[in-house]
């Protein structure tokens, strides 16, 4: 005997699927879309308030990163490496005109309006034509329209 065939769709019998168990459940679309709505409204929060969390973990690490007293420690420091520049230049430059013109005189005071700095921001003491390492040390920096300690 050969074997079974199953039967194919011409040789069924009518069967008719239950269409009912494959539909979704009626939902109206208004209840849809007032929850699409407030899912968007709720991611779009979240962004935001991620935001605000990112600017403000940013500004935490600016702070701790930069405080007060470190910061005067490398602005010492700069105004130092800045002073010891402008001697080394007023020394060189002093070499090249004895060199080139016989003039000696190149005062720190003509060097510094000569390269535009102002000579508050270098402390240098225009009639003593030094530098004024008094503030220095004690880690003040004298710049323009700041008040000295104690005023």
């Amino acid at each position: 005997m050969p074997p079974e065939k199953p039967p194919t769709n011409s040789q069924t019998p009518d069967r008719k699927k239950d269409e009912s168990t494959f539909k979704t459940p009626n939902k109206t679309p208004s209840k849809d879309l007032d929850t699409n709505t407030k899912i968007h409204q709720s991611q779009r929060r979240v962004r935001e308030k991620q935001e605000i969390l990112r600017k403000l973990k940013l500004v935490k690490m600016y702070r701790t990163k930069w405080e007060t007293q470190s910061l005067d420690k490398v602005t010492t420091r700069w105004l130092r490496a800045c002073q010891e520049a402008l001697e080394d230049l007023r020394v060189k430059v002093r070499e090249r005109n004895i060199i080139d013109t016989g003039e000696v005189e190149l005062t720190l005071r003509s060097l510094v309006g000569h390269l535009g700095i102002d000579p508050q921001v270098v402390q240098l003491d225009q009639t003593e034509d030094c530098f004024d390492t008094s503030n220095r040390d004690k880690g003040f920096i004298g710049f323009p329209d700041q008040e000295t300690p104690g005023n």
